[in-house]
């Protein structure tokens, strides 16, 4: 999920062509209703989103189902000294990914997650 429509749009377009069935939510509230109605295979996160932040988004995550794995991504910024990415990973994220990233970075970084989480479960 992120809040910007194109980049949005172009995920979209992206994962369908690699036959992902995809859930789109506007924000963090919309995200984590999505994820109790349905059973996800992965969730893709920005750290930054209108309502709130990935941070909430990946605690509320890890509280209701911890087994889902969240790829967080982020075009910089810190909190404190701590850079973006590096929270999310202590949060729980599966993987982390800097934008702006190529296709085949975000491909890559997805289908690494879901095996690890396949080997896993």
């Amino acid at each position: 999920m992120d809040d910007d429509q194109d980049l949005l749009q172009s995920l979209r377009v992206l994962l369908e062509a690699y036959d992902y069935r995809v859930v789109m939510a506007q924000n963090a509230a919309a995200a984590i209703d999505a994820v109790t109605n349905r059973a996800p295979d992965l969730v893709l996160t920005d750290i930054y989103m209108p309502d709130a932040d990935g941070f909430e988004l990946i605690n509320a995550l890890r509280q209701h189902d911890a087994s889902v794995p969240v790829v967080a991504m982020s075009g910089g910024g810190r909190v404190g000294s701590y850079d973006n990415l590096s929270i999310a990973t202590h949060l729980g994220a599966s993987a982390v990914i800097d934008k702006p990233f190529s296709n085949a970075s975000l491909i890559e970084t997805i289908e690494r997650v879901l095996a690890s989480h396949r080997r896993d479960h």
